[in-house]
């Protein structure tokens, strides 16, 4: 099967959603698939395609303003060209020639996010722009691809949806070795984030450390200039880091927070990329959610209420499963299903049914 992934992106090859599609995309040409990817992005890059090694990669760069929409064409033009069997694409904005392109061969969409809630926070007029014409692009799909079974259930994604799977966010077991916990004196924290996403909880995250100050908090991708409030002095801000420079915080951290503030985006679940990353270095794991793929409770995820404060009304709780975890692992058989092998076969099988079913227009 020949599967053109079309995605935009601006983060670089080093971010979390970036390293998310490259496993992707490896697994399913270790599948026995035809893959290529279909790259729309105003973000230059010397080494994108030093990461994929055997799997082509189209770019189409861009400019602000009008330029963009013709550049999105030549994009489509390409896949196009290209005759792929089904066009994979994590949704996005509305382009002209879109909405065509996923009618013309059996399209899938990837749904990461609550969309209209994320970008109420942003500019006025994009979230206009999206809100106008998003219905051509979901009208347009033949299947989809949801992160957690509550976005399913969206009533604005709902109403659109003629066919659906659920598929958590996975990550490469084999690409990632189980620290072995230090035994030393103290408890060490590791956050990582992006800056600008409220609903992560930094927060929460500066409420907990200023309440233990012999915590050391390590946070990835966060500056102290990201607080409203002074940061308390046990938070260390190491800025954006790639893996190398930051795995050794993995390593030697006892704990790893994940989102704490999901409410922020009127959402209770969730499969954070960063999750699945702590787990594969074997940390246990604070959050603030549901997970999708740990629905009963598990001895290795401390999960709080999903509420402004969680971390000051859950003080016993925290301090207790910390004391419990310090100087342990989890065992990598309890999260194999996390793997990005088993998750991108089924991925694959849905690519398959939904080709058959609907065939090229």
């Amino acid at each position: 099967m020949k599967i053109a992934y079309l995605i935009h992106w601006n983060e670089g090859p080093g971010s979390g959603v970036f390293k998310k599609v490259l496993g992707q995309v490896m697994a399913w040409s270790r599948l026995g698939h035809d893959v290529s990817l279909f790259l729309y992005t105003h973000h230059w890059e010397q080494d994108w395609n030093q990461e994929f090694q055997d799997i082509p990669l189209h770019i189409q760069h861009y400019r602000g303003g009008f330029g963009r929409l013709s550049d999105f064409r030549r994009l489509i033009a390409e896949v196009k060209r290209w005759k792929p069997d089904v066009v994979y694409h994590r949704f996005d904005l509305y382009y002209p020639g879109l909405p065509s392109l996923l009618r013309r061969i059996p399209s899938i969409i990837e749904v990461n996010t609550n969309d209209l809630i994320e970008m109420q926070s942003g500019s006025k007029l994009r979230y206009l722009y999206h809100r106008l014409t998003r219905a051509a692009v979901l009208r347009a799909t033949s299947g989809y691809v949801f992160v957690s079974a509550e976005l399913a259930e969206e009533a604005h994604f709902r109403k659109y949806i003629r066919d659906k799977v659920i598929i958590g966010n996975g990550i490469d077991l084999s690409n990632v070795a189980v620290s072995s916990p230090e035994k030393r004196e103290g408890t060490r924290i590791i956050f990582i984030g992006t800056h600008g996403q409220s609903w992560h909880g930094v927060d929460e995250i500066a409420r907990l450390a200023l309440a233990h100050p012999d915590w050391r908090f390590d946070l990835v991708g966060i500056y102290a200039s990201h607080l409203e409030d002074p940061a308390p002095v046990n938070m260390t801000f190491h800025g954006n880091l790639v893996r190398a420079e930051y795995e050794p915080l993995m390593n030697e951290a006892d704990v790893a927070v994940g989102t704490l503030a999901l409410y922020r985006k009127r959402m209770a679940e969730a499969s954070p990329l960063k999750v699945r990353e702590y787990l594969a270095y074997g940390l246990p794991v604070i959050i603030g959610y549901k997970d999708t793929d740990f629905p009963e409770p598990v001895p290795f995820i401390l999960e709080l209420k999903n509420v402004p404060g969680s971390t000051s009304l859950d003080q016993e709780r925290i301090e207790g499963f910390i004391e419990k975890w310090r100087g342990s692992r989890v065992n990598r058989s309890l999260i194999k299903h996390l793997d990005t092998a088993e998750k991108e076969a089924e991925r694959v099988d849905y690519m398959e049914r939904i080709a058959k079913k609907d065939g090229p227009k």
